[in-house]
This record gives C-alpha cells, sequence and structure tokens, in this order.
C-alpha cells in the first residue's frame, strides 16, 4: 500500500526541518569475488560486506549550516537513529525557496 508522504518533518539534535525529500540507502554494496579461474560468460561471485554503510539523504527549507561531523539523535517516520552529518549544503536559486541539503551517515 502506498504512504502519503506529505507533511514529513525530521529532527535532527533537537531542530524540527520541514523535508521536501528524503532519501534512505541501506548501506553495504555488495564486494565482488570474481577470479579468472571462472568459465567465461559464468556470472560473477559476490558477497555481503564486513562493514554496513547506512544512509539518510534530506532536503528541507532552511538556511542552517550544519557541520560535517556533528552527531546526534535524527527521528523520521517514527524511528529515531544515531547520525553523523556527513555532507551539509544550502542551495539558493532565483524563484525557489531556501533550501539545505544533509546527509547522515546512521546506526
Amino acid at each position: 500500500m502506498a504512504t502519503d508522504s506529505q507533511g514529513s518533518t525530521f529532527v535532527f539534535a533537537g531542530t524540527t526541518y520541514t523535508a521536501t525529500s528524503v532519501t534512505v540507502t541501506p548501506g553495504g554494496d555488495l564486494l565482488d569475488q570474481s577470479h579468472l579461474g571462472q568459465a567465461s560468460g559464468a556470472s560473477r561471485l559476490y558477497q555481503a560486506p564486513a562493514l554496513k554503510d547506512n544512509e539518510i539523504s534530506v532536503e528541507a527549507f532552511g538556511t542552517s549550516i550544519v557541520a560535517i561531523g556533528q552527531s546526534g539523535s535524527l527521528s523520521f517516520a517514527s524511528v529515531t537513529y544515531t547520525a553523523t552529518v556527513s555532507s551539509s549544503s544550502v542551495a539558493y536559486s532565483v524563484g525557489e525557496l531556501v533550501k539545505q541539503s544533509l546527509s547522515f551517515k546512521v546506526q
């Protein structure tokens, strides 16, 4: 069933943001363990990584610069994560509202 995303907000380090988009990316790209001993035309071999790298990227209305490396509690969609800011930017554009983009590494 589809979920309505209208009215979504998120809270980071005690500040509430009005989200315009949120992307949740579960981390852990597969590791390629293919080798030259495999038959021609065979499928590649993959294994799960030993470490995961989960990320949440958000766009929200606002002008605050959030420091890269800042850690805190991130709450979104009734779930709370321990998060660290991995990127932060603010965009000003003609005919648009000011938006900030934040990426968090989450546990």
